[in-house]
């Protein structure tokens, strides 16, 4: 019964923060500048966990070398989708290079 209720706690606290904000806001018309803010919350929260990712892949500190195939990998996808403004075009040929550059570095 324990589990039970942790179980159905859990799924509130997560589920609630979500739900609330959409029920309470849901008619009403949000002013230009929030609306304008609210649009560039994913790629923040994208970023914010992707970047760690890249410049830090091992923890231990940034690192700024060629010899980091994540930091390569990111680049190759940046540059690749300012050019082409393909999602699926830009992730695969970073990870291509990903794999390349690992390939190679060794």
């Amino acid at each position: 019964m324990n589990m039970a209720l942790l179980i159905l706690g859990m799924g509130l606290v997560s589920f609630l923060p979500r739900y609330l904000p959409l029920a309470i806001l849901a008619d009403r018309e949000m002013p230009p500048l929030v609306e304008t803010l609210l649009r560039y919350t994913p790629p923040a929260v994208l970023a914010a966990l992707v970047f760690p990712a890249i410049l830090a892949p091992s923890g231990k500190g940034i690192e700024l070398t060629l010899a980091n195939p994540y930091l390569i990998g990111g680049l190759v996808t940046l540059a690749t989708g300012l050019v082409s403004k393909r999602f699926l075009l830009s992730t695969s040929v970073g990870i291509a290079a990903f794999y390349l550059s690992r390939w190679l570095i060794g």
